[in-house]
């Protein structure tokens, strides 16, 4: 397995998240140190209590805004156009 500096790997970002994602290990080397690019899934992904909360806020206020586009859809809500929206703020 052969190390990327940092240069080859800034120069094939694609290539080199191709390679981890066919399941191949990238390493990057950077002043004599080795890192290991690795692919993690959803569920492994850990958040802090203030990124969950953001991200708990950002679902809430998309869920809203589907249901206002179902509202809309259905002629619950009239529509408006995006120069309305705009003159609103």
């Amino acid at each position: 397995m052969e190390a990327l500096s940092v240069r080859e790997y800034r120069n094939n970002l694609a290539a080199s998240f191709d390679r981890v994602a066919e399941g191949e290990r990238v390493i990057i080397r950077r002043k004599n140190k080795l890192y290991a690019l690795v692919s993690l899934g959803m569920d492994q992904m850990v958040l802090n209590k203030k990124q969950q909360d953001k991200l708990d806020r950002l679902a809430s206020s998309i869920s809203r805004s589907w249901e206002e586009v179902k509202q809309i859809e259905t002629g619950i809500i009239e529509s408006k156009s995006a120069m309305s929206f705009l003159d609103e703020l």
